[in-house]
């Protein structure tokens, strides 16, 4: 390896390094500042890592509304529900439109 190439991949190792230290200074700050909208994601981590991949999580005026990706099946589907309900949630069933609403905290 050169020594231009080198330098090239050591100012590469710095830059990823500088730009996780500002990813993780901006979330700090949004999660302190920003409006409830941005704090959808805090609505993601309510459920477990393996359930929440299946849901698509949105800010409306009430509250969030959370759709699945795809058919979740009766067993996620129930277990959804259950944490749902947990957080003073319901199921809205609108046929293709169906969807989870959680109210704002």
């Amino acid at each position: 390896m050169s020594k231009a190439e080198d330098g090239f991949l050591k100012l590469l190792v710095a830059l990823r390094d500088a730009n996780a230290m500002v990813v993780e200074a901006i979330n700090a700050y949004l999660a302190e500042k920003a409006p409830a909208e941005v704090k959808v994601e805090k609505v993601a981590e309510l459920f477990p890592k393996n359930l929440a991949v299946l849901l698509i999580f949105e800010a409306t005026p009430e509250g969030w509304k959370i759709k699945p990706r795809q058919y979740l099946g009766s067993d996620n589907f129930a277990k959804i529900a259950v944490i749902v309900k947990q957080h003073g949630g319901s199921y809205v069933s609108e046929g293709k439109s169906s969807h989870f609403r959680l109210p704002r905290e």
